[in-house]
């Protein structure tokens, strides 16, 4: 009961619906957090620097938006580029 009366002004769902934010509620954010995080950061081994797991988190992140190829023409930019 604590929770619920410390944050009453967090949980005014009819007014999140009516402005359009989707999914309300915690759950959607911990499941991408498993799919887009956690499975490719904490695989067996692997060491991260704060730099290189946010790169990784950009690749991520694009490729399961749908927006791969926008990754392979700036590449393929770049290459033609610095040859």
């Amino acid at each position: 009961m604590d929770y619920y009366a410390a944050n009453q002004d967090r949980m005014d769902y009819r007014n999140y619906q009516q402005i359009g934010c989707g999914i309300i509620g915690s759950g959607a954010i911990e499941s991408a957090h498993r799919t887009v995080v956690q499975r490719r950061l904490k695989l067996s081994g692997q060491r991260w620097t704060k730099r290189g797991a946010q790169n990784m988190l950009n690749l991520r992140v694009t490729h399961m938006n749908g927006q791969w190829d926008k990754v392979v023409k700036l590449v393929k930019t770049e290459f033609k580029a610095a040859a």
